[in-house]
Parts: structure tokens; sequence; C-alpha cells
């Protein structure tokens, strides 16, 4: 049942659109005042007509609305009427209508067996969530300790005989250990040396005056031919030198 039909969107007769002095007789003017209270009463009767009317197609409470609750999820009062009705007919063949039961509802011994249930899961998590942290922790700590770990470049150049020559690594080293193919970092026979071991801050030096055979640069490592008595033969022409880089 619509009760759009009942409603009295205006009247047809304002007061307010006669003029100042109307041309009516007495009668006519009567009848006009008396149109709008009419309407207001034909529209009050029409809805009290529709509010208690039913029919086998339609009732007034299947089109009033109903704010939907937890226990009863209906729209409208005839459907939330029908349903508290289905849940008592349930309640009565023993069908307990799905969260009818609280924990208000259940004996005092049955809520503590949950209530210790709640408790021992809370208490489960809270280990849980310490060794889920503990274990974090520990990989934080692990990825710390690898990054800082020394990283090697192993690689061999063969020397061209030029006084200063730099070996190209892309990146500074920290350290460099360089020989001969062969073996050979120090010839005390001729007084010479082919490599050895520099350290960023401390190059391999030779003789005095100091002279550098080997010397941390920028993106790789200095080596050398020549110097006083050419006793510099980490960069000797034709030789292979193998070298490790720590970074």
């Amino acid at each position: 049942m619509d009760f759009s039909p009942n409603k009295l969107e205006q009247f047809s007769k304002k007061i307010s659109s006669l003029r100042d002095q109307p041309n009516m007789q007495p009668s006519e003017l009567k009848a006009y005042f008396d149109s709008s209270p009419e309407e207001v009463r034909q529209a009050h009767n029409s809805l009290c007509d529709a509010l208690t009317t039913a029919t086998t197609q339609s009732t007034a409470a299947a089109n009033i609305g109903f704010s939907r609750t937890a226990g009863v999820p209906a729209d409208t009062v005839q459907a939330a009427v029908e349903n508290v009705q289905s849940q008592l007919t349930d309640a009565v063949l023993g069908n307990i209508p799905s969260g009818s039961v609280t924990g208000d509802k259940l004996a005092q011994d049955v809520r503590d067996h949950f209530t210790t249930i709640e408790t021992s899961v809370v208490a489960e998590s809270q280990t849980r969530q310490a060794a889920d942290n503990n274990l974090q922790n520990q990989i934080n700590t692990h990825t710390a300790q690898i990054a800082a770990k020394c990283e090697i470049v192993c690689g061999s150049y063969t020397g061209d005989g030029t006084e200063n020559r730099t070996i190209n690594l892309g990146r500074t080293p920290k350290a460099v250990l360089v020989m001969t193919n062969d073996g050979k970092m120090y010839l005390a026979n001729v007084q010479g040396t082919y490599g050895g071991l520099a350290v960023t801050g401390s190059p391999i030096i030779y003789q005095k005056p100091e002279q550098q055979a080997v010397a941390i640069v920028t993106n790789g490592f200095q080596v050398t031919m020549g110097g006083s008595y050419n006793c510099l033969l980490t960069n000797a022409k034709s030789y292979i030198y193998n070298y490790i880089a720590f970074f």
C-alpha cells in the first residue's frame, strides 16, 4: 500500500491568492475559506483509512519503515513482525535463531571455560609476537653483520712497463695484495719488489727515498715500473700479476 496519494502537497485555494477586495458573494467567500480545511479533513480521513485497511496484497505496516537491528534484520514494520514471529516459532520448536544466544544466557561454568580459552589465546599471541620480534631482531643483526663482511675480488693484469699505471676496479678497495703469477713479491738478489699488501693510507713502500710500489687510489690501485735503481717492479713489461682486492 502506497501512502503517496494521501499526501497534501498544497491547498487548491489559497487566501493569499484573493484580491484585497474580493468581488464575491458571501456564500462564495465562505466556501473559499472552507476549502482548505476541507482538503485537510479529506486527506486525514483518507490516511486513516489507508492505515487501518488490510488486504491480502498489502497492509500499512508493509510501508512503514523499520530500522534494522542485530536480531531483527527487517526494513518494514510488517517484515519485522513476521521475523519476530518466525523466531518465536523456531524457539518453541527448539530451533534457536542465529545470534540470539548471548554470553549472559550461558551457564557460569561455560562462561568461565570460554574466559580461560580467551586468556590462553591472548597469552599465546603475545608469546608468538615476542618470538617474532626476537627473530626479526636477529635477522636485522645478521643482515648488518653480513653487510659489514669483507668482499673479495680477484683478477690479473699484464705489466706494460709504464712508470705509473692505475688498475681500474670500478670502486675503491680497502686493501690490495699483488704478486706475480709465479709467486714473487720480493726478489732479494736484484733488490726489487714485485708486489705485496697495500691498505688504505699505507701503500707498499720500497727503499729510501720512499717510493710507492703499490698504492690504493680512487676506483682501483696504482702499480709502478722504475724508481731508484729500477727497484719498483709491479708493472714490469710482459710480467703477469695476480691480485686480490678487499672491499
